[in-house]
C-alpha cells in the first residue's frame, strides 16, 4: 500500500493534489480569540488577544480578561468594546475590517475609558491591528476615526438632496 501510495506522490504529483485547497490564514489570527458583531445585516470579526504586561519580550495569554460587547458609534464614528476582567496592566491586540472604522488620512483616536491613549498600528489587507496597554480596572475601548460603517458618502447624501427637491418642487406646481 505504501510503495502504491509512494508511486501516485511520485509520479502524478498534480492529481494526487488536485482536490486539496488550502486556506493561508494570518498565523496572529489563529492565535487570538474571536467577536462577531453584525452591522446593517453584515457580519464582522473582531480578532482581540489579551497579555499579561511582564518583563523581557514574552508575555502570557491574559484568561480571565475578555470582551462583553462590541458595537458601532455612529454618531461619534467609532468603535466601542467593552471588556472586563482586567485584573492587571494587560496589552490588547485587536484587528478589525477597516471597513468597520477608519480614519482617512488621519491616525484613529484610542480612547481608554475616556482618556486618550498611545499605541501601536499596522494595516495589512484592508484589516488594521492595533496594539495598547490596558491599565488595570479598564472598562471600555473606544477607536474614533473620521468614518464608520455604514455610511453613505456625501456625494449620496446630495443626490438624495437634490431628487427630493425636484419630487417636491414638481408637486408644488402640479397644485
Amino acid at each position: 500500500m505504501k510503495s502504491v501510495l509512494l508511486f501516485a506522490l511520485a509520479v502524478m504529483p498534480g492529481i494526487a493534489f488536485a482536490q486539496i485547497q488550502v486556506q493561508h490564514t494570518d498565523i496572529a489570527e489563529l492565535m487570538m480569540k474571536k467577536h462577531q458583531i453584525t452591522v446593517e445585516d453584515t457580519g464582522f470579526t473582531i480578532f482581540y488577544r489579551f497579555s499579561t504586561v511582564g518583563e523581557g519580550e514574552s508575555s502570557n495569554e491574559d484568561t480571565m480578561a475578555q470582551i462583553t460587547s462590541v458595537d458601532i458609534n455612529k454618531e461619534r464614528k467609532s468603535l466601542v468594546i467593552s471588556i472586563d476582567d482586567i485584573n492587571q496592566d494587560d496589552l490588547m491586540s485587536v484587528r478589525f475590517s477597516e471597513e468597520l472604522v477608519s480614519a482617512q488620512g488621519k491616525r484613529l483616536v484610542l480612547l481608554i475609558d475616556g482618556g486618550e491613549k498611545g499605541y501601536e498600528s499596522n494595516t495589512q489587507d484592508g484589516k488594521r491591528t492595533m496594539i495598547f496597554v490596558l491599565p488595570e480596572g479598564s472598562k471600555q475601548v473606544e477607536i474614533v476615526g473620521t468614518r464608520v460603517i455604514p455610511e453613505f458618502p456625501s456625494a449620496a447624501l446630495a443626490l438624495a438632496a437634490i431628487v427630493s427637491s425636484v419630487v417636491l418642487v414638481q408637486k408644488l406646481r402640479k397644485n
